[in-house]
């Protein structure tokens, strides 16, 4: 697959000097600065400090004063809490030294530092010994946001940017072992498109999609961070609800109808009216139930919503009984309210 090539601009990059020495600070600053590399240069004087503003801003490189009178013993616990965060592994880390002995340069060198260089190096060979480290960090870059690029990918449908079937048959297996574990409630909400086929007949699969994008953007908006919504196939979306029991599972059913509600087109001559029949299925960390047995038991729950009509949601009974909002249960030869 072809990549663009990363481009430098010196405009948005930062440095971060390490030092508690006074007079050197302000000589490094200067020297750093004239470099040209650089928009912005943070200043800390000691390694919490500067792991704080690790956290805050986006450090392209690290300078670390070996002269200062509290960072000499340091220089190894830097180089080990900048393997804690992978965004911060490929940072260049440069030892500046008022003296580049031999043994200075080894220890530093052996500690994790890409290069260490006296204070007396001038601006535009701190720039040259720069140059090639940082476009090292641009590259590393580039392949981690290419890399993630292509992970969300192969876990997100295309269309409606919400996780694809792969991603949901893992997660659904995931949760379902985790509820049978720890006993914690599951829920599984599918969501179908109400009269789908006629509405590609008629409009064409533009319009389709079109449909299908409304519908992702309002599940997408009434889930919690926890749930994990997925395009489950070509009409239809499931949600996975962690640690919800099936009336809550409903009563975020009945918040998606009322977001789609809002969102749907209204004009004199709207000729179709987007409705959606849910079923939802449950467990309770009781019993051997498979994922399959999920899928299979929210279907079955949508199917017996029809029975009365589209636009219902239902809830999956395994005596094969309607479960009302309030857990009620009402045979199925006497229809329930319309959710």
């Amino acid at each position: 697959m072809p990549t663009t090539r990363p481009t430098w601009n010196e405009q948005d990059r930062a440095a971060l000097l390490l030092t508690d020495n006074g007079v050197s600070r302000a000589y490094l600053l200067r020297l750093i600065d004239a470099t040209g590399l650089f928009q912005q240069i943070h200043c800390a004087p000691g390694r919490e400090e500067a792991k704080t503003l690790l956290r805050e801003e986006e450090i392209d490189a690290i300078f670390y004063d070996w002269d200062a009178p509290h960072l000499g013993s340091d220089l190894q616990q830097l180089a080990d809490m900048l393997m804690e965060a992978e965004e911060w592994r490929d940072i260049p880390l440069l030892v500046l030294t008022s003296e580049t002995e031999r043994e200075t340069c080894l220890t530093a060198y052996l500690a994790g530092a890409c290069d260490c260089l006296g204070y007396g190096i001038p601006a535009s060979d701190l720039r040259a010994r720069l140059f090639p480290h940082l476009s090292r960090k641009l590259r590393i870059d580039a392949l981690r946001e290419e890399n993630d690029q292509l992970a969300k990918l192969a876990i997100s449908d295309g269309l409606t940017g919400l996780y694809n079937r792969n991603y949901f048959d893992v997660a659904l297996q995931f949760e379902v072992s985790r509820c049978q574990r720890y006993g914690h409630p599951l829920s599984l909400l599918v969501v179908t498109i109400d009269r789908f086929p006629w509405l590609n007949d008629h409009f064409g699969f533009r319009a389709g999609d079109k449909v299908l994008t409304l519908v992702g953007d309002a599940v997408r908006d009434v889930v919690r961070d926890s749930d994990i919504p997925c395009r489950f196939n070509h009409q239809d979306f499931a949600i996975v609800l962690p640690d919800t029991a099936a009336p809550d599972a409903y009563k975020l059913a009945e918040r998606l109808r009322n977001e789609l509600e809002e969102r749907q087109p209204r004009h004199p001559f709207n000729r179709f009216h987007l409705s959606l029949s849910m079923g939802i299925s449950g467990l309770c960390g009781t019993g051997n139930i498979t994922p399959a047995n999920l899928i299979e038991e929210a279907y079955c729950a949508v199917e017996t919503g029809r029975r009365f009509g589209a636009g219902r949601t239902e809830i999956f009974s395994h005596n094969l009984e309607v479960v009302g909002e309030n857990g009620q249960s009402l045979d199925l030869d006497h229809p329930v309210g319309n959710a």
